[in-house]
């Protein structure tokens, strides 16, 4: 059997002996574990995986060397994040409509890569349904409903994806009728807090096309750096038939931590 406990601890910023503590075992327990000396029962490997609010399957596996390596980003889904006035959750077919109006308005969509076919009522449903059928399985898809917390109504969202070793690439986006009142400072903020502490993430990217300035401000003021041009092919959607310049920000872990007063 192999496992991901060692990296999951680090993540966490847990000592073996913090860890053992969690657990009731030794510190030398937990280093039999990490190693590969010591198989743990089935209700110890139950309540490792619930200290890293896992699955535990994303923890032990069977040996095989027919399967791929495990990636480096353990993306795991939110029930519920409360932020002043806002939380963030999981899709509901209830956001469909709201999703949909976003999506046809040119300007709310002016420095996004959707494709013609996307922006349709038809093309917004199927999106929307990839991502909440995808919450259930081995890949979920990390994007999350920012609504209000008061009456539950959906404005705007927020997620990231795997982008390289250790990295995550992050969005969000806010409906029009609702900006200018900092909720996309405040849902990234949140998503970065939820990524650093589970996935395993150590940087969060945002590739910010040329000319969006709204953008470029927010990042800043989240405490994302320049770390220079970018450039996407894009074969469909409003940038067919040309490549997308832009720049890239980023956030690393520390920096993140730094910020936050915390300990790095």
């Amino acid at each position: 059997m192999e496992n991901r406990v060692r990296r999951l601890r680090r993540v966490r910023g847990l000592t073996q002996q913090d860890f053992g503590a969690l657990l009731g075992v030794s510190r030398q327990t937990v280093n039999a574990i990490e190693n590969g000396r010591y198989e743990p029962g089935l209700r110890l490997a139950l309540n490792i995986a619930r200290v890293f609010a896992a699955r535990i399957e994303d923890v032990f596996r069977l040996t095989d060397e027919t399967k791929p390596d495990w990636g480096t980003v353990m993306i795991r889904i939110p029930d519920l994040i409360r932020i002043d006035g806002l939380v963030l959750r999981p899709h509901m077919a209830s956001d469909l409509s709201a999703f949909q109006r976003f999506l046809a308005d040119p300007e709310a969509t002016r420095f996004m890569a959707f494709t013609c076919e996307q922006k349709t009522p038809e093309g917004a449903a199927a999106m929307m349904d990839a991502v909440i059928e995808s919450y259930a399985s081995d890949t979920p898809i990390c994007s999350l409903t920012i609504a209000d917390a008061g009456d539950g109504h959906y404005l705007g969202a927020v997620g990231g994806a795997e982008a390289g070793r250790d990295a995550m690439e992050v969005f969000v986006t806010v409906m029009p009728e609702a900006q200018g009142r900092g909720i996309a400072t405040l849902a990234v903020q949140a998503l970065a807090d939820h990524l650093f502490s589970t996935s395993g993430a150590t940087e969060l990217r945002a590739d910010i096309v040329a000319g969006n300035g709204a953008s470029v401000r927010l990042f800043e003021k989240l405490g994302f750096r320049k770390a220079g041009p970018v450039e996407r092919a894009a074969s469909e959607g409003a940038f067919a038939g040309r490549d997308m310049q832009g720049i890239r920000y980023v956030l690393t872990a520390r920096a993140h931590t730094k910020r936050k007063g915390g300990t790095v």
